[in-house]
């Protein structure tokens, strides 16, 4: 499995992001640049992702089809971190989570949330 990192750094405050991320109508802005249309289902509406938590990460495609991933919250502190592990796909209403094509979306993803305030010296 290949590894990745990403590092970026937004001018808010560690629970403004966190909030957005994970806030039902703010995730929306937050995933837009994969799939327009995403959205995702299960845990609490307001997005309170519990820890082993199902969620549907799930967005139409081109034809207007449903599809997306599906995953757990392996871990969530609350302006801290999230670890969401992915177990297969969203095809239409089926959950595709053994076989090639699971394999090929299993594995995890993780935020770390910092607070970098600026320091005068």
């Amino acid at each position: 499995m290949e590894r990745m990192q990403f590092t970026t750094s937004i001018g808010a405050p560690v629970a403004t992001v966190y909030d957005k991320m994970i806030g039902k109508e703010t995730s929306k802005q937050w995933t837009l640049v994969f799939n327009p249309s995403s959205d995702y289902e299960g845990g609490d509406m307001e997005g309170n992702w519990e820890k082993s938590s199902k969620e549907l990460f799930v967005g139409t495609d081109e034809h207007g089809k449903r599809g997306g991933m599906v995953g757990y919250i392996r871990e969530n502190t609350p302006n801290q971190f999230i670890s969401i592990e992915y177990v297969g796909i969203l095809d239409g209403e089926n959950e595709i989570t053994e076989g090639p094509i699971a394999e090929d979306w299993q594995g995890f993803e993780n935020y770390t949330f910092e607070d970098h305030k600026a320091r005068l010296w």
